[in-house]
Order: structure tokens, then C-alpha cells, then sequence
């Protein structure tokens, strides 16, 4: 999957969180019709990205590393649609950091199953189920973790077939999630301090 950012789910830390989150995953080539219904796929992400908000919020450069090799599960259909997608923990890490104070946090990634319903394509519907450490300031904040169920809708495909994905809700979430402005300020802390 690639995860649009121009309008991220606001929910608790989905300022800081999701749009981490929306860098992420760059996974998701469609198969061809009569395509196998499973297979696996070796994703590397080594990208590196400027945080405006989290910039804006803390008065400093932020920079959001991802370091991952992620080992994903694409389901098909018979007719070669995605329509399922699993990304399981483990296989990488977040990295936040502050490059002009020298300061950084990270915490690693969550797993992830995306259902496509009867296949991606644009304008479909899509479900994603986030499921455990979702956001982790060590020792500023009580950790983001559990489940948290969104919805959204393929907004196009890459040039290589790559689903591009846009949030719009949070439909449910379970477990420990604190608010949106304590995770900044925790996250500004850890930062800045």
C-alpha cells in the first residue's frame, strides 16, 4: 500500500503517528488475472522524510526515518484483484529525530491487515487494522498500543500498480491511546529536552 498524507485521520496521535505511518508502507503491485491467490513479497524501505507538523509543533527540525525489510502477504481473487494484505510486526523501525539538537526516539513497527473487499481499484473501500505498539515516546508518555481500526478508500495506483491510499475515519480502537496533544508535547519533550 502507499497512504496519501494530504489529509490525515486526526484521531489521538494520528498528527504525528499516522503520518509516520502514511510513509511507511510503499508495498502493493497488482497481479494479473489468474494469478496465484497468495503470495509473498520482500519489501526494503530505507526513506527519510521532513515532519512540518511535528516541525511547526516543536519549534525544530523534525526528520522521520524508516528502516524496514518487511515480509508481506498479498491475497488475491480469481480474477487477480488484491484484496487482502498482511504486513506482521517486526522487520523495521521508526526513528524520530531533532538533526540540529542531536535528539532521536524510536519504536517498531506494528503489524497491519488491510482487506480490499472485492478488490482494489479506484474509488474502493478499504479497511486497515493496526495492531500493537502504535506510537512509543520512551519515558515522556504512556505508550500508544492496541488495536485501532480505520477506514478509507484507494485513491490510485503508482506507476507500478501500487495501491495509493487515503484515510478518512477511525471506525474503533482498544487499548491505551492518549490524547493527540499529550503525544506532541511528549514527543516535543523527548526532542527538544
Amino acid at each position: 500500500m502507499k497512504l496519501s498524507t494530504n489529509r490525515p485521520v486526526r484521531h489521538h496521535a494520528a498528527q504525528a503517528g499516522l503520518v509516520t505511518l502514511a510513509a511507511l508502507l510503499a508495498l502493493v503491485a497488482a497481479a494479473p488475472a489468474g494469478a496465484a491467490q497468495a503470495r509473498h513479497v520482500t519489501i526494503e524501505i530505507h526513506e527519510s522524510f521532513d515532519d512540518g507538523f511535528l516541525s511547526d509543533a516543536c519549534g525544530t527540525e523534525v526528520v522521520v526515518s524508516i528502516d524496514a525489510t518487511l515480509n508481506v502477504t498479498l491475497v488475491y481473487n480469481k480474477a487477480g484483484l488484491l484484496v487482502r494484505e498482511i504486513d506482521p510486526a517486526g522487520g523495521g523501525k521508526i526513528t524520530t529525530s531533532a538533526p540540529l539538537l542531536g535528539n532521536a526516539f524510536s519504536f517498531p513497527f506494528n503489524s497491519v491487515i488491510i482487506d480490499y473487499g472485492a478488490g482494489a481499484a479506484i474509488g474502493s473501500t478499504f479497511t486497515a487494522k493496526f495492531v500493537g505498539l502504535l506510537g512509543h515516546v520512551p519515558g515522556y508518555i504512556a505508550s500508544d498500543a492496541g488495536q485501532g481500526l480505520f477506514a478509507g478508500f484507494v485513491d490510485g495506483f503508482d506507476e507500478s500498480g501500487i495501491p495509493e491510499l487515503q484515510f478518512t475515519e477511525l471506525l474503533d480502537q482498544h487499548g491505551n491511546f492518549e490524547s493527540g496533544e499529550d503525544v506532541v508535547a511528549a514527543m516535543c519533550l523527548a526532542l527538544t529536552a
